[in-house]
């Protein structure tokens, strides 16, 4: 008995004297860094190898074709979105970008700049957590490994490109500027925020509401002011010049009004039981229970810094669009801004000051790291179970998409599947064919409609299509439509007109 407890003194000594070190002034500057840059590289070796099985789909390729449109000089008009690119949601932050993409490979400056805007996330959410929160290391330690394993970190991560990502360290330096009195760079990120998505201007008039309740008046009604200034003017009045005159994601909200964004809003006030039904609906609620459970739903112990968020993502839930948690994960955004700031509040609320520094008991602190951990194994997109060590390993469809890109002038008019499609958009006319579930006649005429090659990928055909579908596509292909089939190899067949064949300097195969 009397060895134990030495040894148990001994251990306790041990541990006193580690964390001291840790509590220094030196670690505590340079740990956030290190871990930024830590996560970075994960990030970026998870993003990468994803990019390099050919994974990615339309959604990378627009971002990439709109880059190389700036790059050369022309507006954003993309194909493959249909529209300008700051139609949709306002990002004039494109254009910096486009900038370094004239310089560098895209893809793999799009994958390292948006890794390190996820990475170093991390150092603000230190800051609050250390300068404004007073928690411990550990503590702190803990809130940076949760959000670096934190699922819809690295949904995003791995979603192809997202602009509001961006918004993740800007907000959250915002917050911390906010409590820090640092005015200047407070509007700074403000703005970077906002040019990377204008809606965002919903969330920061939330935080403007809240830092009116933290007894910030002045600071709030001028974040509020800014706020709902810049997403009235960018969404009634900037975006739609970019679209026709059409305002943007009206469709979306079609079950509450048409035409422009007042009648939506009019008609969500007349009609509140279908917006909340909508609101409230059982996918919606576990969207909601995947966002909290990671973090042992300890935001809501600080929920007041949850509601800068609420306004906005309830838009974003009640959106008629895809649902995918990939394609979701831009939505996400101001949720897991909002989310990680009551996290820091939540666990300073549940601890005892001790000497200046806010301790939290372990027992809470063990138990939020092997929660997130545990979510992460179960649900995260770079989940073990997903076998991220075997990713970027190439199969012979993937060598044959590379080769067969090679054989498409640049000046060709193309429509290719999804997976070619970020091959190819360095072009300013090119469209996707998405294969849809049933065959139909018409699919040849929608395939070559207004181009002069098409790729065809065999591997992604639905189940739902029978072998004769198959060969009848084909055969329309080349006898209905006289494109001559000059590539097949893996499953990708490469159609194209005579006239480019012939300029292509390429021989039909058949």
């Amino acid at each position: 008995m009397r060895m134990s407890l030495h040894w148990r003194k001994r251990l306790e000594y041990r541990l006193l004297r580690w964390q001291a070190r840790f509590e220094s002034t030196l670690f505590d500057r340079i740990f956030p860094w290190i871990a930024g840059v830590v996560v970075w590289i994960i990030y970026i070796l998870l993003a990468l190898a994803k990019s390099r099985e050919l994974s990615q789909d339309a959604d990378l390729a627009s971002v990439m074709q709109s880059l190389w449109l700036i790059g050369e000089g022309y507006a954003p008009e993309s194909t493959l979105l249909g529209q300008n690119y700051l139609a949709g949601q306002g990002g004039f932050l494109i254009y910096p970008i486009a900038m370094l993409t004239t310089i560098l490979p895209t893809a793999i400056t799009l994958i390292v700049l948006q890794s390190a805007a996820l990475a170093f996330a991390i150092v603000p959410i230190w800051r609050l957590s250390r300068d404004v929160a007073d928690l411990r290391t550990g503590t702190s330690t803990v809130i940076v490994a949760v959000y670096g394993s934190y699922s819809a970190i690295h949904s995003l991560n791995l979603a192809g490109f997202r602009l509001e990502t961006f918004a993740i360290p800007a907000l959250l330096s915002f917050a911390l500027c906010a409590y820090t009195n640092r005015k200047y760079k407070y509007w700074f990120m403000a703005v970077l925020a906002l040019l990377s998505r204008a809606d965002l201007g919903l969330l920061i008039a939330g935080f403007g509401g809240l830092w009116i309740v933290e007894g910030k008046k002045k600071l709030g009604y001028q974040t509020m002011a800014l706020g709902f200034s810049w997403s009235t003017i960018f969404i009634l009045g900037i975006q739609p010049l970019y679209n026709g005159g059409v305002f943007p994601h009206v469709d979306a909200f079609t079950k509450y009004g048409t035409g422009n964004p007042f009648a939506v809003l009019w008609g969500i006030v007349i009609n509140p039981a279908t917006f909340v039904n909508e609101l409230f609906s059982e996918a919606n609620f576990e969207v909601a229970v995947a966002l909290l459970a990671p973090v042992l739903f300890l935001p809501m112990v600080a929920p007041r810094f949850l509601l800068p968020a609420l306004p906005l993502f309830a838009l974003y839930l009640t959106a008629d669009v895809p649902t995918n948690e990939l394609t979701e994960s831009g939505q996400r955004v101001p949720v897991i801004i909002c989310m990680f700031i009551a996290l820091v509040f939540a666990l300073k609320k549940t601890g005892t000051v001790i000497v200046q520094r806010v301790n939290v008991d372990r027992t809470v602190i063990g138990a939020l790291l092997i929660t997130a951990s545990v979510f992460f194994v179960a649900n995260s997109v770079a989940s073990p179970y997903e076998d991220p060590w075997s990713w970027g390993q190439r199969q012979a469809v993937d060598e044959a998409r590379l080769d067969v890109v090679e054989l498409i002038p640049d000046d060709a008019v193309v429509r290719a599947a999804p997976k070619i499609l970020p091959l190819l958009t360095e072009r300013i006319a090119l469209w996707e064919f998405e294969i849809p579930d049933n065959y139909g006649d018409q699919l040849a005429d929608d395939a070559v409609r207004n181009v002069d090659w098409f790729i065809f990928d065999r591997t992604e055909i639905p189940v739902t299509w029978t072998g004769v579908d198959i060969l009848d596509f084909q055969s329309d292909l080349r006898v209905s439509k006289r494109f001559v089939r000059v590539f097949n190899e893996s499953g990708i067949e490469a159609y194209a007109t005579p006239n480019a064949v012939q300029l292509a300097g390429l021989e039909p195969i058949d």
